[in-house]
């Protein structure tokens, strides 16, 4: 059962997303005990295209969602949940270029329409980090 410090605005429990991300890097570190090398390449390759796929979608939804401007209080609404938050600044589409500092304080401020920053996902760790590359 969550609780209201731990259940987000889209209704989804952080424990749960943490639980989520842990599983698929455990999926790719058996895929590549079964299978080597390659199986572990192709199966991070499987999840970087899925998540540039649903990027492509978010946009899209932006785009449409947002093609008049996004009032202040829908720019907080997104910013105010981490899961949305996040997986907009991953895709550079989040309406608000400060949201990066409300998940974290030391991120440099990013433009919604040109990222600075390349977020890897580390698969085996289940974890992001920006690598501080430029697009």
């Amino acid at each position: 059962m969550t609780t209201p410090a731990t259940q987000m605005s889209s209704g989804v429990d952080d424990t749960e997303l943490r639980r989520e991300g842990d599983r698929i890097a455990q999926l790719i570190e058996d895929l590549a005990s079964v299978g080597g090398e390659p199986v572990r390449h192709r199966a991070e390759e499987l999840v970087r295209r899925l998540v540039h796929l649903y990027g492509a979608g978010l946009a899209g939804l932006m785009g449409i969602f947002g093609a008049s401007g996004f009032a202040e209080t829908t720019k907080a609404q997104l910013a105010a949940d981490p899961l949305i938050s996040s997986l907009l600044l991953l895709h550079g589409l989040h309406p608000d270029p400060g949201a990066a500092r409300t998940l974290d304080p030391d991120a440099p401020s990013v433009q919604s329409s040109a990222p600075t920053t390349l977020v890897q996902i580390d698969l085996a760790r289940g974890r992001g980090d920006s690598a501080g590359r430029t697009e």
